[in-house]
Parts: C-alpha cells; sequence; structure tokens
C-alpha cells in the first residue's frame, strides 16, 4: 500500500498542479470558452455528457484492447522467430521498420477501404502498433540469451526446443514485458485514429463531432478521457507484466533453473 501511495500520489498532485494552473491562466488572461473552457466547465461538461461519453469510451477501449491483444501475440510469436533465424531476421527486419513508418492515419483508411467499416481494420490498426515494439525486443532478447548456457546445453545434446524452453525463452521474458509496456501507450492513439478515419461510435468520432460543433469544452472532456485511459492501459500492462514475471522467476527458482 505505501509502494503505491509512492507511486500514485506525485502524479496526482501533478495533475491538480497543471489544472489549477489551467485555472489561473483562463481567469488572468481571460481566455474566450470557445479556445480554452476553464475546468469546470469541462468537468461539467464531461459529466453532464457521460452516458453518451461512455458509450464511446466502451467501443474505443475494446478496440483498443482486441488490437493489443492481437500485437502481443503476433509480437511475441514473430520475434521469437527472428531471434531464432538470422536470416529470416534480415529479411523481415526491413519490413518491420517499413511498417512502422506508416503513420495509422494513412494505414487506417486503405484497411478500412479494403475491409468495410467494421471492427476488424480498427483492430489491426491497433495491432501493428502494438505489434513492433513487443517483436523488437522478443527478437533482441533472444539473440541476446546466454550464450553459456546455450552452448553447454547444446555440447549436451538439447535440442533447439529445449534451449528455447530453458535458455532463450526465460530470458526474454523482462525483454517481452518491457515492449508490452511501449506497446500499451501506443494503443489508444491508434484506436482514436482509426476511428476517426472512419466509424460511427467510438471516443475518435465524439473528437469530430465535438470540434465539428465547436464544443471546445467537450472536445476538453474527451482528450482528459483519453489520457485517463492511455495511463490506466499502461499502467494495467504494467501490473500484468510485473505478476508474469514474478511467478515466472518464481517457478525458474523452485526449478533450480
Amino acid at each position: 500500500m505505501r509502494t503505491l501511495t509512492r507511486q500514485i500520489l506525485p502524479a496526482l498532485l501533478a495533475v491538480v498542479g497543471l489544472v489549477l494552473a489551467w485555472g489561473l491562466l483562463v481567469r488572468l488572461t481571460d481566455a474566450p470558452a470557445y479556445l480554452i473552457p476553464s475546468p469546470m466547465s469541462v468537468w461539467a461538461a464531461g459529466w453532464g455528457d457521460r452516458e453518451l461519453l461512455s458509450s464511446h469510451l466502451a467501443a474505443t477501449l475494446r478496440i483498443a484492447l482486441l488490437g493489443f491483444a492481437l500485437g502481443a501475440l503476433g509480437g511475441v510469436a514473430i520475434g521469437i522467430l527472428l531471434g531464432l533465424s538470422a536470416t529470416l531476421r534480415r529479411a523481415a527486419e526491413p519490413l518491420l521498420i517499413a511498417s512502422q513508418a506508416i503513420p495509422p492515419v494513412v494505414l487506417a483508411p486503405i484497411l478500412i477501404s479494403a475491409m468495410g467499416f467494421g471492427a476488424l481494420p480498427k483492430v489491426l490498426v491497433v495491432a501493428l502498433g502494438a505489434f513492433f515494439p513487443i517483436a523488437i525486443s522478443a527478437s533482441a532478447a533472444m539473440r541476446d540469451a546466454d550464450r553459456y548456457l546455450v552452448d553447454l546445453l547444446q555440447s549436451m545434446g538439447a535440442s533447439p526446443l529445449t534451449v528455447l524452453r530453458r535458455v532463450r525463452l526465460p530470458g526474454a521474458v523482462p525483454a517481452i514485458v518491457a515492449g508490452a509496456k511501449v506497446a500499451a501507450s501506443y494503443v489508444v492513439f491508434s484506436a482514436i485514429i482509426a476511428e476517426w478515419m472512419g466509424s460511427s461510435v467510438g471516443l475518435g468520432v465524439y473528437l469530430q463531432r465535438s470540434q465539428a460543433s465547436y464544443r471546445m469544452d467537450q472536445l476538453f472532456a474527451a482528450v482528459g478521457v483519453i489520457a485517463v485511459l492511455g495511463v490506466l492501459l499502461f499502467w494495467l500492462a504494467s501490473l500484468i507484466g510485473d505478476t508474469v514475471l514474478s511467478r515466472f522467476r518464481s517457478t525458474l527458482n523452485r526449478k533450480g533453473v
């Protein structure tokens, strides 16, 4: 509990300070509400529109979580393959890098045009954003496995699968967890862009409609919800990753690995 307080309290204080500075700026500059609304008006707009915001939030969260899960599974699988084969890595890594050079704002309309306005193209956009950091982290960790242990097991006649299970994969778990934390920070952004390009529900749609109607209070409220969602997903990925890593290490210790 004390550790959790030490982690959360500074962040809460920083947010409170930012909101106070924002309110003071609006008051001192007498900025019009259609340019910079006050924190209280943003809160009132968000609370008054909470049911609609909740439905849009649920749609975005569903796309983000599905895309993250798909990207994580694909990233781990491809990262392991690239880590095991230097030839495959040299062939595939330029393609992976090229895929990341294409921004979601360009990729989303292409996938939506090809697959329609359903959930699948949006999930794929999110998955591609989450895929790269996990795949690269897993690949690098597999290549950097303890050479002494690998050679030792191979000299004892261990199969490649045994080496993978006993040395390479255990050594790659921390890097995969770190890659998943990085990927978690991308998924909300990718989901918003995908919804922006073509959807009837989601926070991206809510942002568009608020901007089109010049409701800056609603726009700021949606931005706040998106920011909180991004932080929560990052914390969730960190919590799950740290739990998996802790249990993985305890299992290895019990086995004497």
